[in-house]
């Protein structure tokens, strides 16, 4: 696929560094350089994989993993603890030369960006061209290696970033979208996670260009709303914008994974009020206040439940945050606690909130949810 438009065309480009953390490492200590690198928690305290390097994850090694786990498929790994300054630092300096190259740029993670080019036209430089540009300057002045998806929608450049790497740069023309969407598998699309892919899977859908040819109308029967948006974005069908600022925080939150799963209210009460405090003193530093609080619990066994209450009024002072908090946990949580049904992670959160002019001052820099609030 070359790097050509038709005149007019929307060109977006999706840039994606790879193995972020991992590659930092690298850069930082050569002496890493060739062997299996796995950047997140303890694997002796129950801490989770936030990145691995290539050759750790040909052992099987992804995201999310639990670091115990990851051990034990690779023994020989080298563990590392996330040096978050650093890595802003070096994000920093991409996305400014990201800048250099798009009329608008699209911040998603610390990691990984949105821009967008001029639309094609004549004398207008090709977008592999740019792509290859962009690529050489980031190797350049950082060390690090950037793969680039270019397309005429978000969710088809992020494909095209996602299947270039390692260190790619691909370019779908709307002539090849069909052919380079037809043939993915449909958990390759994003908002395809497990259970839908379960349930497209008993409709005999299992490829992203069998998905195109069901009827929208039948998908939605089966999925509601979401069943639209699975066809739009199988047959290519995404005018979303690439926006400069997604604007203030939705929700300020805090959770912990903890060493020993709690199996008591009064361990899990302690915990509660020190995440309540924390959300406070969060929101209290952003001058805003909020209207719901959320208990967020992960059990033993990794199931989940996300539970809401409503304040009696707006807040950022602690007490009332952690008094509606307790009382979740009271009525929805202990009583399920038992032997063997104990609690792996809390994590509180403050919704519906109001952001205070002195919090949205131009360049003030947002913190994106931990979790999302689920009903």
């Amino acid at each position: 696929m070359d790097g050509s438009h038709p005149q007019g065309i929307r060109r977006v480009m999706h840039c994606d560094l790879d193995c972020f953390f991992a590659a930092v490492e690298e850069l930082d200590d050569p002496a890493l350089r060739g062997r299996p690198v796995v950047v997140g928690g303890d694997p002796d305290r129950r801490g989770v994989v936030s990145t691995a390097n290539y050759l750790a994850r040909r052992f099987g090694i992804h995201s999310a993993m639990s670091a115990a786990r990851a051990r034990h498929l690779c023994p020989r790994a080298v563990f590392l603890h996330p040096r978050f300054e650093r890595y802003k630092t070096l994000s920093r300096h991409v996305m400014l030369i990201l800048d250099d190259y798009f009329l608008v740029r699209e911040q998603v993670s610390v990691d990984e960006a949105y821009g967008e080019l001029p639309p094609a036209g004549p004398g207008c430089r090709p977008a592999e061209e740019i792509g290859q540009a962009l690529k050489r300057r980031v190797r350049e002045e950082t060390g690090l290696v950037i793969s680039v998806g270019v397309a005429r929608a978000k969710s088809l450049a992020k494909l095209a970033s996602d299947y270039s790497k390692p260190d790619g740069l691909l370019v779908v023309k709307p002539s090849m979208e069909r052919a380079f969407l037809r043939p993915l598998p449909v958990g390759a699309l994003g908002g395809v996670g497990p259970h839908t892919r379960a349930r497209l899977a008993d409709l005999g859908i299992t490829t992203v260009g069998e998905l195109a040819a069901m009827c929208p109308r039948d998908l939605q029967a089966h999925f509601g709303k979401h069943g639209r948006w699975l066809w739009q974005l199988a047959n290519g069908e995404d005018d979303r914008p690439v926006l400069a600022d997604h604007g203030p925080p939705k929700s300020i939150s805090k959770e912990e994974t903890y060493e020993r799963d709690i199996a008591d209210v009064e361990r899990a009460s302690a915990h509660v009020r020190d995440l309540a405090e924390r959300v406070a003193a969060r929101a209290a530093a952003k001058d805003a206040t909020g209207r719901v609080v959320t208990l967020k619990v992960k059990w033993a066994d990794f199931r989940r439940m996300t539970r809401q209450q409503p304040l009696r009024a707006a807040t950022h002072a602690a007490h009332p945050i952690a008094e509606v908090a307790l009382a979740l946990l009271s009525r929805e949580v202990a009583p399920l606690l038992a032997p063997g049904h104990a609690i792996r992670l809390l994590g509180v959160g403050l919704s519906h909130l109001d952001m205070r002019a002195g919090a949205l001052r131009p360049g003030a820099i947002t913190q994106l949810p931990l979790f999302a609030l689920e009903a």
